[in-house]
C-alpha cells in the first residue's frame, strides 16, 4: 500500500484499490458526498392484491421511477424486469398471503419472478406509474410447464421477437441466480442460431456470474471474432486480468531524490498448475547509482552496480472462502520464505501472513547491502462495497543485513479509503492513505571512531489525500491520472502526481506507460521524493 493511486483499475486475484490543500480537501469532500447520493429506484409505493379461490389472482403495483419495465410470461411464470433497481418495499410478504394462487416468489436487484400454483393465462397492463397483473385459470386444461423457451419455425419478425424475449428472460434468471436455467435457454438459441451475438454475449455473462470464468472468456472471444465491440473487449480483458495466466515484462527509471537513481527491469508471469493452484513469478534487476552512505564499517561510500531479486508465489484454493499462499525469495546471497492465509469474511478478505528473510531494498543502505526483513502481518480489505474500497493492516518487522539479522525492529500501520463515483459523466476516484512505521529498537555500532547505525529505518507517518479520474481517449486507450498531497509528521510533505496510459491494441495484450512523482512514501522518506517513468507489456492467455 505504498505510493498513491493513479488508476481506477480492478484489483485482486481470487482463484478463484488540488490547486491548494484547502481546495483539494473541499473538492474531495464535495465529490465524496456526490458519490454517496443514492441512485433512483423502481420504487413500489403500494401493492393491492386480490384473489378468488384458487382460480384467479390480481395484483396492482403503484410504481415510481420505473417507466420501461419488461414483462415476460412463460407458462405459469411471470418475469418482470424493472427499469431501475427495486426499492425497499417488501412485496414478498403480501404475495405470501395467497399460497393457493402463488407458488413461489423471487426478487433480485431489478427482477421480480412469480410462479403461479395453477395453469392459466396472464393479462398484463402497465402505465407510467402502475403495473397490473391478472392471472386466471385457463378455460381448457393446458400442459404448460416451465421449460426453456423454444424458438419454433415462424416468420422472421416473429422468431426474432421471441428470441429477444428469451434472451431477456435468460438475463433475468441469471440475476435471480438461476444459472442453469439461463444457460439452457441461451444454449438452445445458439444451437439453432450459432451466430446470435446477443445470446452468446448473455451466455458469457451467465458463465462469469456462475464462477466459470474460463468459459466466459471463451464465449466473449467468439463474440469479438465477429464483432470487435470495445465494451466486450474490455469485459474479456477484465476477466483475464483477474483470473487468467499471463507473461510480461517492463522497465522503469527512478530518480529517488538525494538518495540514488535506479533502472529497474522486471519479468513476471502467472500460470495455473492445476485448477486450484496458481503460480506467480517476479524477477527483478536493479541498476543502482547510489550517493555515498554510511557503510557497515562506518565509512562513507557510494555504490554503482546491479542487484537481483526473485519472488515465487503459489496460491492454493482450499475452499470457496480460503486461499493459502506459499512464498519463496532469493537474492545473490539470501534465500527467504513466507506464507499467507486469506479468508473471506464478508464483506471483505482477512489475511494473516509471515515472511522470513524477505529481500528488503529501500532507500536505506540495505538497497545495496542485501537487506532482509522478517515480518508478521494482519490485513483486512473490503474490495468493493457500494463503490468503496477500504483496507487496514499492521505488521511487526525485523530488519537485518548480511550476517546480522537483528539491526532494527519496527511496527508498521497501513490503511486506505477510496471511493469510485461519477461527477456527471466523468469517472472519479478520491481517497486517503496512511503509511506509517515506528521504530521500536535500532542497533548502534562503532567503527573508525564513529558511532553509527548500519541499518537505520526512518520513523514516518505519511497521510496522503488523492483524487483523480480515468479518461477514455479511444476505444482501446485509457488515460488514468491523479494528484495528491502527502504530509509526513516526521519528514517531508508536498504534492505528487501519477498517471498511466493503458493501451489494449490487441485482445490479449496490455501495454502500460506509467509516470509520476511521489512526494512521500516508504521509498522516498528523508529525500525530496521519487520521480519515475516506466513501461510494461503483458500477454494474457
Amino acid at each position: 500500500m505504498t505510493g498513491f493511486w493513479g488508476s481506477g483499475a480492478i484489483k485482486g486475484n481470487n482463484l478463484g484499490k488540488v490547486t491548494t490543500l484547502t481546495g483539494l480537501y473541499g473538492f474531495a469532500l464535495c465529490a465524496g458526498i456526490t458519490g454517496l447520493a443514492q441512485p433512483a429506484c423502481a420504487e413500489i409505493t403500494d401493492a393491492r392484491i386480490t384473489g378468488d379461490g384458487t382460480r384467479h389472482f390480481n395484483m396492482v403495483l403503484d410504481l415510481k421511477n420505473s417507466q420501461n419495465n419488461t414483462v415476460t410470461p412463460n407458462g405459469r411464470e411471470l418475469i418482470v424486469r424493472f427499469s431501475d433497481p427495486i426499492g425497499a418495499f417488501d412485496i414478498n410478504t403480501l404475495i405470501g398471503k395467497y399460497p393457493q394462487q402463488v407458488l413461489t416468489v423471487q426478487t433480485s436487484y431489478d427482477v421480480l419472478l412469480m410462479e403461479m400454483a395453477f395453469d392459466g393465462a396472464f393479462k398484463i397492463s402497465q402505465t407510467t406509474g402502475q403495473l397490473e397483473v391478472d392471472y386466471s385459470a385457463a378455460s381448457k386444461p393446458t400442459n404448460a410447464v416451465n421449460t426453456p423457451a423454444q424458438i419454433t419455425q415462424k416468420g422472421t419478425a416473429t422468431s426474432a421477437a421471441e428470441t429477444r424475449r428469451a434472451i431477456i428472460e435468460a438475463r433475468a434468471r441469471m440475476e435471480l441466480g438461476q444459472y442453469g436455467h439461463a444457460r439452457d435457454i441461451l444454449s438452445h438459441i445458439l444451437k439453432n442460431d450459432p451466430d446470435n451475438l446477443d445470446a452468446r454475449n448473455a451466455l458469457a455473462e451467465v458463465e462469469y456470474q456462475s464462477g466459470n470464468w474460463r468459459e466466459a472468456a471463451r464465449q466473449y472471444g467468439r463474440v469479438i471474432a465477429t464483432n470487435h465491440d470495445p465494451a466486450i473487449v474490455r469485459a474479456r480483458q477484465d476477466i483475464l486480468k483477474q483470473n487468467a495466466s499471463y507473461m510480461g515484462g517492463g522497465a522503469q527509471f527512478q530518480n529517488n531524490g538525494s538518495s540514488n537513481t535506479q533502472i529497474v527491469g522486471t519479468l513476471s508471469g502467472r500460470a495455473f498448475v492445476r485448477n486450484d493452484l496458481l503460480l506467480q513469478m517476479d524477477l527483478e534487476n536493479r541498476n543502482i547509482d547510489a550517493d555515498p552512505f554510511v557503510n557497515r564499517n562506518g565509512a562513507n561510500e557510494g555504490f554503482t552496480g546491479n542487484r537481483q531479486k526473485l519472488a515465487l508465489k503459489l496460491d492454493q484454493e482450499i475452499s470457496a472462502r480460503d486461499i493459502f499462499q506459499y512464498r519463496a525469495y532469493a537474492t545473490q546471497k539470501s534465500p527467504g520464505i513466507g506464507a499467507e492465509w486469506q479468508h473471506s469474511i464478508l464483506p471483505g478478505i482477512a489475511t494473516i501472513g509471515f515472511d522470513y528473510h524477505q529481500p528488503y531494498w529501500d532507500q536505506t543502505s540495505a538497497v545495496v547491502q542485501y537487506g532482509t526483513r522478517d515480518n508478521l502481518s494482519l490485513n483486512y480489505d473490503i474490495a468493493t462495497a457500494n463503490d468503496w474500497d477500504i483496507g487496514l493492516g499492521t505488521s511487526l518487522n525485523r530488519y537485518g543485513l548480511d550476517g546480522d539479522e537483528d539491526l532494527a525492529r519496527t511496527l508498521r500501520l497501513e490503511g486506505y479509503v477510496r471511493d469510485n463515483f461519477d461527477i456527471y459523466t466523468l469517472p472519479v476516484f478520491a481517497g486517503y492513505r496512511l503509511d506509517a512505521e515506528y521504530p521500536l529498537s535500532q542497533t548502534d555500532k562503532s567503527a573508525q571512531g564513529t558511532t553509527f547505525r548500519p541499518l537505520e529505518v526512518a520513523r514516518r507517518e505519511v497521510h496522503e489525500f488523492s483524487i483523480g479520474h480515468d479518461l477514455r481517449l479511444a476505444d482501446y486507450l485509457t488515460l488514468s491520472t491523479g494528484i495528491a498531497y502527502s504530509y509526513d509528521r516526521y519528514g517531508e510533505q508536498g504534492f505528487g502526481f501519477s498517471g498511466a496510459l493503458i493501451g489494449n491494441l490487441a485482445d490479449q495484450y496490455e501495454t502500460t506507460l506509467s509516470f509520476g512523482h511521489t512526494a512521500n512514501s516508504s521509498s522516498s522518506v528523508g529525500s525530496s521524493g521519487s520521480t519515475f517513468i516506466g513501461i510494461s507489456i503483458k500477454q494474457y492467455f
